[in-house]
């Protein structure tokens, strides 16, 4: 599987540039990974506050946007000394663990070989290929890493009743919220509708409860991110995510809205793609419902073929939610419509789609072992799937290095503060003029502008006031001569504005966590501590019970 993915990836591998048909993608990924990793070199354990975006203004992007993909490519970029390279790897180890993942979870249910075969199917499986090397965000195609343990370890929760491996699906869970917001709101619905079908299908209605404390552990563990976004989120353009431009509607496969966007835009260019993907998943979908039937009648693996069902309702509910008949759920389920794309639901109907296969390959090699025979649908069928994947890889866009790095960056106007007005925003770059003086008479010399920190030196003939080139947003403190002053915010821009009195003085402006962001931390270092001292109590039982 290893050398499959490496097979796969290895475009990636050897290339110096970052691939993606999407040019705000490419800019923006790697600029925050870039500045992520700056932000660590300079001593900053969660970086939160990247100063370059919006035009040098900084933005508090990784307060809303998941950190876990980028502490990654920070691991890699230590022996590669390249943030692109890095971010490469990271896809790369992604498309492996996800597929490992896969096999550990069909292996609970089918002989070796068949989950070495569904494996190796989802590592090669044309619609992750097209997400790595097209339209999938960086952090999005890392999070598939997530869906395998967390559906394992609950459904080794409840055959065994053993709660380390509730505490082991918590970590996942936290794991899948720290790489993937959205993803991980996603497959929350997943993780629900599994321990549901369990406590239904044996009967055990005790067993649902264990979503509750998963979602639990998840949540405390992943508490660092997760608290400072619902309390902050009030601070910034949100409801951008979901304006005219990323209206849910006009993404649905039917009825067809291609024609409410400019020619050239993403959606319709690959409208026709993503329909093939729905018909392709599908026609799979139909051929292992034929293949469970088949099973049923022999009435072998049904312990197997209760987890295909599951994974059947899930295929064809994933899909459902692609077409314009579903809107009503995107109207009344909370938070449905930051989603943004339907056809993100294809991640989980990939998943889906690859465990269904199982029971494919395992009729296919039951029934040609019967007559002795090689199965010449599966290598047709891993045949087709390499052509599209070559396909995908040869035609991928290519972004290079030298084009990214000195890095470029997109201005999203959603992680900007509520109290900005992009207009009169001066749209110059020049981080070397950061500080202006406003009123009053004397110099202002900056000698340090770190990601987080500014230190400015000032000789005030009179009392001055100062402009920063930085929004102001909560956690911004500023100290003159180590004494606290008040920040003030600039009408329309949102600019900091500080006065500073007569005399030389030194004026330190950082950004620091608020009280919310520091009790979040708190909360996730207990938590993780709490869950250790379990597991080793646990662990310890085990092995009295079981000498």
């Amino acid at each position: 599987m290893f050398f499959l993915a490496a097979l796969i990836m290895l475009r990636q591998l050897v290339t110096e540039g970052y691939f993606s048909c999407i040019t705000e993608d490419a800019y923006t990924f790697t600029s925050w990974a870039w500045q992520f990793v700056e932000a660590l070199k300079e001593g900053i354990l969660y970086p939160r506050w990247l100063s370059l975006n919006s035009w040098s203004y900084g933005s508090a992007t990784f307060i809303f946007y998941s950190p876990l993909a980028y502490y990654i490519v920070a691991f890699f970029n230590v022996f590669t000394g390249s943030i692109i390279t890095a971010m490469n790897i990271t896809k790369f180890m992604a498309l492996f663990i996800s597929g490992a993942g896969i096999f550990f979870l069909v292996r609970e249910f089918y002989p070796k070989k068949i989950a070495l075969l569904t494996s190796s199917l989802y590592i090669v499986f044309p619609y992750n290929i097209f997400q790595f090397y097209f339209v999938g965000t960086f952090a999005s195609t890392v999070s598939i890493i997530w869906f395998s343990p967390i559906i394992l370890f609950t459904y080794r929760y409840t055959r065994d009743r053993n709660y380390k491996y509730i505490f082991y699906t918590g970590l996942c869970y936290a794991g899948l919220i720290l790489t993937h917001l959205i993803n991980a709101y996603m497959f929350t619905f997943v993780l629900a509708a599994f321990t549901i079908y369990i406590s239904i299908a044996r009967k055990e209605n005790n067993l649902s409860f264990s979503f509750l404390f998963i979602i639990t552990i998840g949540f405390l563990l992943s508490s660092a991110y997760i608290i400072p976004i619902i309390f902050e989120k009030q601070f910034v353009m949100l409801n951008s995510l979901i304006s005219h431009d990323y209206n849910y509607s006009y993404y649905f496969l039917f009825p067809d809205m291609t024609y409410m966007f400019p020619q050239g835009s993403l959606w319709p260019v690959y409208y026709e793609t993503m329909l093939f993907f729905f018909v392709f998943l599908f026609f799979l979908i139909f051929i292992s419902l034929t293949c469970m039937v088949r099973i049923s009648q022999m009435k072998i693996l049904w312990r197997s073929l209760s987890m295909e069902y599951f994974f059947l309702i899930i295929a064809l509910w994933s899909l459902f939610l692609l077409l314009g008949i579903s809107k009503f759920i995107w109207e009344y389920i909370p938070f449905f419509k930051y989603i943004q794309f339907p056809y993100r639901w294809l991640n989980i109907t990939t998943f889906a789609v690859v465990f269904l296969s199982a029971v494919i390959f395992y009729t296919q090699d039951h029934y040609n072992q019967m007559k002795n025979r090689c199965s010449l649908f599966i290598v047709l069928f891993f045949l087709i799937c390499l052509i599209l994947d070559y396909r995908y890889i040869t035609t991928a866009h290519i972004f290079t290095e030298t084009s990214l790095i000195p890095i470029k960056h997109m201005h999203w106007n959603y992680e900007q503060p509520i109290w900005v007005n992009q207009e009169k925003i001066d749209k110059g770059e020049d981080v070397a003029q950061g500080v202006e003086i406003k009123k009053g008479k004397g110099i202002a010399e900056t000698m340090a502008w770190k990601s987080a920190e500014r230190v400015i030196q000032i000789e005030a003939l009179t009392t001055v006031t100062l402009r920063i080139r930085t929004f102001y947003f909560p956690g911004w403190k500023a100290y003159v001569n180590s004494k606290k002053t008040e920040i003030k915010t600039e009408y329309g821009t949102g600019a900091m504005i500080i006065s500073v009195p007569e005399g030389k003085h030194t004026l330190l402006i950082r950004f620091e966590d608020t009280p919310v962001r520091y009790y979040a931390k708190l909360v996730s270092i207990v938590t993780l501590f709490i869950l250790v001292v379990l597991y080793a109590f646990t662990r310890k039982s085990d092995k009295k019970s079981n000498p």
